[in-house]
């Protein structure tokens, strides 16, 4: 039975009304952005000097991936160009663990929905399978699995994004080793390595393991395509490697990995009473919202947020809110459209249950504002520290209360456009985002 319960939160208990919205202005910040120009070209130039002149007849696996990569359908299309002209047989398989409620036709889906990456979009077969293989067993007893349709072909190019990852710090993070180990070891490998990182961590599982799958007869990894992004979610740049010795890819990636560290998009304050995010969902970040952004990441305290509310999910989510639980308030229409099979797969494979534990919910906005400001930490409203950005990897535009404008006094980079205005709230009692 749905629950029709309602928050009776009125103006009087509150201490706060509509009558008492902050002004906001909006904030823009200017970020390097190196771009890469070309991206078909990258692709061929970088794997001119990776892949085997000929592959007659061979078949190789491409990894396809379930977060929402910038131009990843034209990366995946031109690597399988690059294939078929030496000879190969390429076909692409979905790199990822639990996602897509760890179906095979729901990860068929993930890549379509995500990342536009179909059949007709890059040229080859698309094929899926749940089933692994056990190919060995790190030192500290963690078995490695491997997707038995990589295992069994000629070989495997693996395709991802290199970026800070959203649990851990490491030498490497989210990029190709941790492709191999968590996207190749679907959801029976993601599940143990989550569960094995509870003891020993996922950073130390993530190198031990990739070395045992680099070292391995099978699956035969013939290279990687890396992507990193700017703060724009552009492709700054491509760059290809071969995969045969463990420590060349670890140094490979870890250059790549302060790359993106340095062009990640970040708030501009490190106190914040209040945050609201118009969207969260897997296609922006694979915590929904990206913990280094809000401050949830493990060693960090800044940005210290006092409260979240997020507004809804992405429509490419489908309904996977996994990472809600950093959320301190939420709609009501939200929740109802969260799919729990998906949810709740993706908390269990992580063995993170508080990323899948639910904030308060509230049936308006009016009565989530009441909530943010108070938060504050000052009994002033005039004093209320409020941030409003579309999602966490959309940063280049926000609103901001006025209280933190005086922040901005000669930092680079930051800029104040038009007018203050004051938050309205339409009949439903649904705030309107100023333009």
């Amino acid at each position: 039975m749905k629950n029709e319960t309602v928050f009776a939160l009125t103006d009087e208990i509150a201490g706060v009304s509509a009558a008492d919205a902050p002004k906001l202005v909006k904030l823009h910040q200017h970020y390097p952005r190196p771009v890469e120009a070309d991206i078909p070209a990258a692709v061929h130039r970088e794997l001119d000097a990776v892949l085997d002149a000929d592959l007659a007849g061979k078949k190789i696996a491409v990894t396809g991936s379930s977060r929402g990569i910038s131009n990843f359908d034209v990366v995946v299309r031109e690597c399988v160009s690059a294939l078929r002209s030496r000879g190969a047989e390429p076909f692409v398989i979905p790199g990822m663990g639990s996602h897509g409620g760890a179906t095979v036709d729901g990860q068929i889906e993930v890549l379509k929905n995500i990342n536009n990456v179909t059949e007709d979009t890059v040229g080859c077969p698309v094929r899926a399978t749940m089933d692994v293989v056990q190919i060995g067993t790190t030192s500290t007893g963690f078995p490695v699995y491997q997707d038995r349709m990589a295992h069994d072909a000629d070989g495997v190019l693996l395709i991802n994004r290199v970026k800070p990852h959203t649990g851990f710090t490491e030498r490497v993070e989210s990029g190709l080793c941790k492709m191999m180990v968590i996207g190749l070891g679907k959801q029976a490998g993601a599940s143990k390595i989550h569960q094995e990182s509870l003891r020993l961590g996922m950073g130390r599982l993530i190198l031990d393991a990739s070395r045992i799958i680099v070292e391995s007869a099978r699956p035969n990894i013939i290279g990687g395509v890396a992507i990193v992004e700017n703060a724009f979610k552009e492709t700054a740049s491509i760059k290809a490697t071969r995969v045969s010795n463990h420590d060349e890819v670890l140094d490979f990636e870890s250059k790549l990995l302060e790359q993106a560290y340095d062009l990640m998009p970040t708030l501009p304050f490190e106190d914040i009473d209040a945050l609201i995010v118009d969207e969260m969902g897997k296609n922006i970040s694979g915590a929904g919202m990206d913990t280094n952004v809000i401050g949830k990441k493990v060693g960090l305290d800044k940005p210290a947020i006092a409260a979240i509310f997020v507004r809804g999910l992405t429509e490419a989510t489908h309904g996977n809110a996994v990472g809600i639980g950093n959320a301190d308030i939420a709609l009501r229409s939200m929740v109802n459209n969260i799919d729990l099979h998906a949810t709740y797969m993706n908390a269990f494979t992580a063995k993170r249950l508080g990323i899948a534990k639910m904030p308060m919910v509230v049936d308006n906005e009016l009565q989530a504002l009441q909530l943010l400001q108070n938060f504050r930490k000052d009994a002033d409203p005039d004093s209320f520290r409020m941030v409003w950005i579309q999602n966490t990897s959309q940063l280049r535009e926000m609103w901001i209360t006025q209280s933190l404008v005086a922040e901005l006094d000669g930092r680079e980079g930051l800029e104040i456009v038009g007018t203050p205005q004051t938050l309205q709230f339409d009949a439903e009692s649904m705030m309107v985002k100023p333009v």
